[in-house]
């Protein structure tokens, strides 16, 4: 496992960083009339200049993931094919400052992670207290609530399935940070959302916090109230996933229009935005609405970065596979001490893996990585289990200094 861990993280290119110098000496005083793009001698230094800064975020990246960092090389490389439209290089841009600070995230301190963890949950208790006082029909500083939504916590979030992924991503950190009670309070509120993604991931995320805490029939009745609450959900919502299930079959001949490629980062949106404005008549009955997001990651991975995106997606998700398998295998599985209001509190180690788990799971019906809050403490969390997996990983001289220990102990005998 050590040996995959290292396959897929290298500092090789960041070593390499300064060459893009050398070739930036020389692209910005060559003419490069590209693809028939309108590029005047001011707009072809910025374009090297704006690729060159690129290259080296992806540099710095691969020092800490290499599925990530060509995942955002194919995104750059993908978009150049339709001369980088306005959305996608937005959100590119966003893109590529996240990644930046998955890297910061990677290399901090333990004592600053700790700090990071007690923010988010004084953020969480913040959401948390607005979606207790929605639960009974009050909406401070709102000024526009569905009616269908009346009743149901939203917080600053808008909307409950927004604001229940959120909470269910915070479950493990709460758990962690201000123990089980805290914990158990967050999940009755998203399971008052009504609405199956969260209260489905919020579940996965409290199973993996109770595995190694409580014996084998404790962890049963967990998931049958995850279930019992997925159901009770299914049945006072409705069945069809508000709509999902059409949205996904409508997108099918997009995917194969572009199987391979897919039609660009952020295109999504755009094709939306146009089915819309095209199809949606409710004086005519058509009432249908495309969602500006797809609610399921892997297929809008695909639909706007294709095969290409979704195997390097996959590799990435395999990285953080191995490290949760590492930190899972070692991290301790007790309790921490405490007062009785924060009884069960457990390793910080843990509830990452927990947060994401919890993320998998949230991804299949919610656009859990185009939301900013949620994306922000997915990246965070998933940062920091690879950092607690590098940690726990020796490196090449500790195992060729195990490696001679033992050959010299066997010469000896």
């Amino acid at each position: 496992m050590t040996r995959y861990l290292d396959m897929l993280a290298t500092p090789v290119l960041a070593q390499r960083i300064p060459w893009i110098w050398a070739f930036l000496a020389v692209a910005i005083a060559v003419p490069f009339p590209a693809f028939g793009w309108p590029m005047p001698e001011r707009g072809i230094p910025i374009m090297w200049l704006m690729l060159g800064g690129v290259a080296t975020i992806v540099a710095l990246v691969s020092r800490v993931s290499v599925p990530f960092a060509a995942l955002i090389s194919w995104s750059v490389i993908r978009a150049a094919y339709h001369a980088y439209p306005e959305r996608s290089l937005k959100v590119l841009a966003l893109v590529l400052m996240v990644a930046m600070l998955y890297v910061l995230a990677r290399e901090t301190s333990d004592a600053i992670t700790r700090t990071v963890a007690v923010a988010f949950c004084i953020g969480a208790a913040w959401e948390g207290l607005l979606g207790l006082v929605n639960a009974f029909g009050v909406y401070p500083w709102m000024a526009v609530v569905i009616a269908e939504h009346v009743g149901k916590p939203m917080g600053f979030l808008t909307h409950p399935n927004y604001w229940g992924s959120f909470m269910a991503l915070m479950v493990p950190i709460i758990w962690s940070v201000c123990g089980i009670p805290a914990a158990l309070i967050a999940y009755a509120l998203i399971l008052k959302t009504v609405s199956v993604t969260p209260v489905l991931s919020a579940t996965a995320g409290i199973l993996v916090m109770a595995w190694p805490l409580f014996s084998r029939r404790i962890r049963y009745a967990i998931g049958g109230v995850g279930l019992a609450g997925v159901l009770g959900t299914l049945v006072l919502h409705e069945f069809r996933l508000s709509g999902r299930m059409e949205v996904w079959r409508l997108s099918l001949p997009e995917i194969a229009r572009w199987p391979i490629l897919g039609q660009g980062i952020g295109q999504w949106r755009q094709w939306a935005e146009d089915w819309d404005r095209v199809n949606y008549a409710p004086q005519a009955g058509k009432s249908f609405l495309v969602t500006l997001q797809a609610h399921n990651e892997p297929l809008q991975l695909v639909f706007e970065l294709g095969l290409i995106g979704l195997i390097l997606g996959a590799l990435w998700a395999a990285q953080a596979g191995l490290a949760a398998y590492r930190v899972w295998k070692a991290a301790p599985a007790g309790m921490i001490p405490g007062p009785w209001y924060a009884w069960g509190r457990a390793p910080l180690e843990r509830a990452w893996i927990a947060v994401v788990a919890t993320a998998l799971v949230n991804s299949l019906g919610s656009p859990v990585f185009h939301l900013p809050g949620q994306a922000a403490i997915i990246i965070f969390a998933l940062a920091r289990m690879q950092a607690d997996a590098d940690a726990l990983t020796p490196t090449a001289q500790e195992i060729r200094a195990e490696e001679r220990s033992t050959h010299g102990t066997s010469s000896s005998r």
